[in-house]
């Protein structure tokens, strides 16, 4: 079952970080940061493009949905705009970024109501493949890695929020449990006691993938 109760993701960045390494690393983007906010348009476009694709990964993750991710990051890059001079500089910069992106899913969602979130999730699964006619298997079937990912990310996105989002910053997004808890909130306890039980249910939800995968 190591399949789904270890990281889901490449496991070799920046996770054993300890918390005294997070706070005393230089923060790359303060200079840009300081330059925004004394009314530098530019500084705030750079400080887009260097953050935009992580932030755009880290929505479709907690979304599911590309569209509603593009819709979403937009919102987010708009709060940071009007809300950014709020920055102090007590956590990094992209640690406030990313609780601006997490605030931005999540109101995402509840605006989207049961009805649109039970449609989006049947979407999610058809596009993994989950309700259409299994293809044959040969050796020339390159895109089994690809199905594989395709599921479990359609499994992730069906997790509850306050599971999801933990599981995406740390084994996805690559960020440590003290930058977790100051993005959500939360205590850094809570943190990996929530990453333990997403985990634990991607293997619940994965295990004929496991099954599957340990029979080939």
């Amino acid at each position: 079952m190591a399949f789904v109760t270890q990281p889901i993701f490449d496991p070799t960045r920046t996770l054993a970080k300890t918390p005294s390494a997070v706070a005393t690393e230089v923060d790359p983007d303060l200079e840009l940061v300081a330059e925004w906010q004394a009314g530098d348009a530019k500084a705030f476009a750079t400080l887009v493009q260097r953050h935009q694709q992580r932030v755009f990964g880290l929505l479709v993750r907690m979304l599911g949905n590309r569209a509603e991710a593009e819709d979403a990051a937009q919102d987010a890059f708009l709060n940071l705009h009007r809300n950014g001079l709020r920055f102090r500089g007590e956590s990094r910069f992209s640690t406030f970024l990313y609780r601006v992106a997490v605030n931005a899913a999540l109101n995402r969602r509840r605006s989207l109501g049961r009805r649109r979130s039970h449609v989006e999730k049947l979407q999610t699964r058809q596009e993994a493949g989950d309700d259409l006619p299994v293809r044959p298997r040969g050796p020339e079937d390159a895109s089994a890695g690809v199905e594989i990912q395709r599921r479990v990310q359609a499994e992730i996105a069906l997790l509850p929020p306050a599971l999801r989002a933990p599981l995406v910053l740390y084994d996805i997004q690559g960020q440590a449990y003290a930058e977790i808890a100051q993005i959500l909130g939360i205590a850094e306890g809570t943190v990996k006691s929530r990453i333990h039980r997403a985990r634990h249910a991607l293997r619940e939800r994965l295990t004929d993938l496991v099954q599957e995968t340990e029979e080939a």
